[in-house]
């Protein structure tokens, strides 16, 4: 309970509530997107004028509060855990931007994309083994010259190191797989970015 209640204080200042969710993050071992990538991530939203956001991965909500907090935006951001979704859910409250955040709680896989919109920017934050298929699905979504920005292409930058442990192995090789294959993907330019944990850019073409 003690750690639920860090979700739960209600808090005005906006700087406070991101502290706030950030220690929460630190304690109960939540991975959340690095300062580095979140300033990384709203310059982008300023230059290229976004609008709608779609988030893959919105854990206790801290990118999405964020993003919305600093930017004239709209997001519509997928959880798979029901726990992550209600603290999530509880955070928006809190930082009072339901009315720009919309949350889905389900597996972002089994999601009908036809159904959720078009948008301007998506951001992968979820399960790294799963980011090729979460690119090829969410593509589809993206308005014209559309982004897609995905974190943790370095994953504490075991990617380059020697790994003895044979499921985390498999782990990096596949987030080693996608970097190989978000730098090649059709109708995309993708630039590749040491910003927080490995961060991708990848700009749909005309």
């Amino acid at each position: 309970m003690e750690n639920e209640y860090l979700c739960k204080i209600n808090i005005k200042e906006t700087n406070e509530l991101l502290v706030t969710l950030k220690t929460y993050a630190l304690k109960n071992d939540v991975p959340i997107i690095t300062d580095e990538g979140i300033n990384f991530i709203n310059q982008i939203i300023k230059l290229s004028k976004v609008k709608k956001i779609l988030e893959i991965g919105t854990a206790i909500g801290y990118s999405a509060i964020n993003m919305a907090q600093k930017n004239d935006i709209t997001i519509t951001s997928i959880e798979k855990s029901t726990k992550m979704y209600n603290l999530a859910l509880n955070n928006i409250k809190t930082a009072n931007l339901e009315d720009r955040i919309e949350l889905i709680n389900d597996d972002a896989l089994q999601v009908d994309e036809s159904l959720i919109g078009s948008f301007d920017l998506v951001f992968i934050d979820a399960a790294k083994a799963q980011s090729i298929k979460f690119f090829e699905k969410y593509k589809n979504c993206l308005n014209e010259e559309g982004i897609i920005i995905t974190d943790n292409l370095l994953f504490h930058n075991l990617v380059t190191e020697v790994i003895r442990d044979r499921n985390l192995r498999q782990l990096v090789r596949k987030i080693d797989s996608f970097n190989k294959f978000v730098v090649e993907v059709e109708g995309f330019d993708t630039y590749l970015y040491q910003l927080g944990d490995g961060m991708s850019l990848s700009i749909k073409r005309k």
